[in-house]
């Protein structure tokens, strides 16, 4: 059985596959010029929720237990940390691509960030997020859900319900 805190980031990486998957099939099915109002709510949907409170929680939080708790989940936690900044600099480059009405550019870096972001889900919930539960005792797993409930609070609990509750499309 998973922590409550690992539960949290596995319940934030369904709401971030979710919109994933939504904004796979506007990729599909849409001439992108005609939706850049959309795409660019995508890019603040993901510089938003899926960056300032999950991968800052991961960072801020998990990332620096495992430094300092397991050295060995280090050179992971570092990996994991890289891929965040190149996904923040996928998304400033869509950002200005849908800003320069470059649709070509966007989708297929919106195509590529998909595709990255999948494997790097993947990966910590079948390597990281496993590690951790077996690694923590109950009262860091305990204390460790209280600290993403406080990042969750510092950075604003009603904003973060607003991106999970968001309506999703119907194609």
């Amino acid at each position: 059985m998973h922590s409550q805190a690992i539960k949290m980031l596995y319940a934030e990486h369904q709401v971030i596959l979710e919109r994933m998957e939504d904004l796979r099939q506007l990729l599909k099915r849409s001439n992108l010029a005609a939706k850049k109002e959309e795409l660019l709510g995508y890019v603040d949907f993901f510089r938003t929720y899926a960056d300032k409170y999950h991968h800052h929680k991961e960072e801020d939080v998990l990332f620096s237990l495992l430094k300092d708790r397991f050295p060995g989940l280090s050179s992971l936690a570092e990996a994991l940390e890289e891929h965040h900044t190149m996904f923040r600099e996928t998304i400033a480059d869509i950002e200005n691509a849908l800003r320069a009405e470059d649709f070509e550019k966007a989708g297929a870096d919106f195509l590529r960030y998909l595709s990255d972001l999948t494997d790097h889900i993947s990966a910590e919930d079948d390597e990281l997020f496993v590690a951790v539960d077996s690694e923590l005792t109950g009262a860091e797993r305990e204390k460790l859900y209280y600290a993403f409930l406080d990042k969750d609070r510092e950075l604003g609990e009603e904003t973060k319900k607003k991106y999970e509750n968001q309506a999703r499309p119907t194609f």
